[in-house]
């Protein structure tokens, strides 16, 4: 069965599969309208050790990363090259944590005495900084005129500024004596960080021009720290909720939201910013998101609830709708038209593909709630049944030539696996380590693409070429459904972050987009053309239930 289409229909068939996979369910949905995601990942980093904590306006982004011999390592990332970070008498650790728009870059590094120090690095130059000369210090983060941020002392420590030509840095604590670390500084010298209390609690502040201290407490949150800060004012961060997970947060004319990334530390003068967060199989990765907007629209369907799954590149469009009685749908819609597609042997049906010709595919369901896939064409249902072992059949992806991509429940191992119909034969696919297998979308190309469940449950998706399967994992993204492909090779998704919440992705070329629809939450994309019009559904905002849209990137 075609499990991420089946979980927004609200059938219990996978209820719980689905239980498995998510760590928790969270209602937000508190993306943005969408973000290009991109991996960091330092060459010679320890898996999962990447930990990026400023950017500049060019998205020049720096930070450090654990070595296997444990040593700790600065680095800056500028359009997909890495460059170490660490001053020459560096002893076993060197972090690079800020970076301007005139790219100087600042951060610390420990010497062989044990004692700790800011640097500058400026055209090829490494500059030592030390607030006094009897403690440690470390820069966090420095703005466009040159002034910088961070800490200094043994304990406790103080949070400090430097101005440029200032003899000495204005040293503060953020909350009594309590430690405290400033973290970053932006144009009107406005400072965010961080300092514990006596309980050893993190808390966020927020430091104006004249010195006056505000605490950044994400609400409800049981810990906050700030990370960064632009000129705009925007403050980055991450909370710990009330059942221990962390969050990355943005912070805005009073107004918090909720990233949904395990941590969120610099933003830069755009809006993108960087963290971490937990990815396939639970593994931590790093992030730039860089904002992209999406122009999306509702479609009017008269009925309570409904969904697009596919489109052609005359615009138009299949999926399913719900009707008064309870009633599932096929619908097939052209302008605003929509003429309902159901399968007459079934009790339901739901329309995931059509292709140039109007030949649709898609499933009806029996009166036990099995799927057997079909096609339609020109008012005729043929069955798409899968292999002769299938007791099930999804019928997903349907390309110019006639080819159909889709899956079957198998009576012989009892999973799902993959197939590609081609001239009446069926050929089977599983990507290498699929416990069980999930047709999407299929190309003029033949270009196939498919969402599995690996070892350990989580979803991933996969890309076959015709001789090896590539994976196609959204960035930022713990669980991803392919869903269809264009000409171009353009792909659409269902997602899930690690928190449960739905949001739809793109992958066009190489890049990666997370999206969500503006008015609304738990969005997901389940076709695009070649016009790159994108269709799917959301949930508006005060409502149970999901409705279509269209749009583009």
């Amino acid at each position: 069965m075609n499990y991420a289409r089946q979980k927004v229909r609200s059938l219990p068939i996978f209820a719980a599969l689905i239980a498995s996979f998510l760590l928790t369910l969270n209602p937000q949905s508190a993306h943005g309208q969408g973000f290009k995601m991109t991996i960091l990942n330092a060459p010679g980093a320890q898996a999962g050790t990447t930990g990026p904590f400023a950017l500049n306006t060019s998205e020049a982004v720096v930070g450090s990363y654990e070595e296997a011999n444990g040593n700790i390592t600065g680095f800056l990332y500028v359009g997909g090259k890495y460059t170490t970070i660490a001053p020459p008498s560096t002893y076993n650790f060197a972090r690079a944590n800020g970076i301007n728009d005139s790219n100087t870059i600042v951060g610390d590094f420990l010497t062989s005495d044990g004692r700790y120090h800011g640097f500058v690095y400026s055209g090829g130059t490494y500059t030592t900084y030390d607030a006094n000369t009897t403690t440690s210090c470390g820069i966090f983060g420095i703005n466009s005129a040159g002034d910088f941020v961070g800490d200094v002392g043994s304990g406790p420590v103080q949070g400090f500024i430097q101005n440029v030509g200032a003899k000495k840095p204005i040293e503060f604590y953020a909350s009594g004596t309590d430690s405290t670390y400033a973290y970053a500084i932006n144009s009107s010298h406005e400072v965010v960080g961080e300092y514990f209390d006596s309980n050893n609690v993190q808390h966020g502040f927020y430091r104006s021009a004249n010195g006056t201290i505000t605490e950044i407490a994400y609400p409800s949150a049981t810990q906050t720290v700030a990370y960064g800060i632009n000129d705009a004012g925007e403050i980055t961060g991450t909370y710990v909720n009330t059942s221990g997970l962390t969050y990355g947060f943005t912070y805005i004319k009073g107004k918090y939201a909720s990233t949904d990334f395990e941590n969120t530390t610099g933003i830069n003068s755009k809006g993108a910013y960087v963290g971490s967060y937990w990815g396939v199989d639970g593994a931590p990765s790093a992030y730039l998101a860089s904002p992209q907007a999406f122009k999306l629209a509702t479609v009017k369907i008269p009925d309570e609830q409904a969904a697009l799954w596919g489109v052609n590149k005359a615009g138009v469009a299949v999926g399913d709708y719900v009707d008064t009685t309870g009633t599932e749908h096929g619908l097939m819609l052209s302008g605003s038209k929509v003429t309902n597609i159901d399968d007459p042997k079934g009790v339901s049906t739901i329309c995931f593909a059509i292709n140039s010709t109007n030949h649709i595919v898609g499933d009806y369901f029996d009166t036990s709630g099995n799927p057997h896939g079909f096609e339609y064409t020109a008012g005729k249902f043929t069955d798409i049944p899968g292999p002769s072992t299938a007791l099930s059949s999804d019928a997903s992806g349907i390309n110019d030539a006639g080819e159909i991509s889709g899956d079957f429940f198998s009576s012989t191992d009892r999973t799902h696996h993959g197939f590609v119909l081609k001239a009446g034969k069926y050929k089977q696919l599983d990507p290498p380590g699929s416990t069980n297998t999930f047709g999407a979308g299929i190309n003029a190309a033949g270009l196939v693409g498919f969402f599995w469940v690996d070892a350990k449950g989580y979803v991933q998706s996969s890309l076959y070429n015709g001789k090896k399967f590539t994976s196609i994992n959204v960035p930022g993204i713990a669980q991803t459904y392919a869903q269809a492909i264009n000409t171009a090779g353009d792909i659409v998704f269902f997602v899930l972050d690690p928190y449960g919440v739905e949001h739809a992705a793109l992958k066009k070329g190489n890049d990666y987009f997370i999206f969500d629809d503006p008015k609304g939450f738990n969005t997901g994309a389940g076709g695009i053309n070649d016009n790159d019009l994108i269709v799917g559904f959301y949930t508006p905002t005060g409502q149970s239930v999901p409705q279509p849209f269209k749009g583009t990137e």
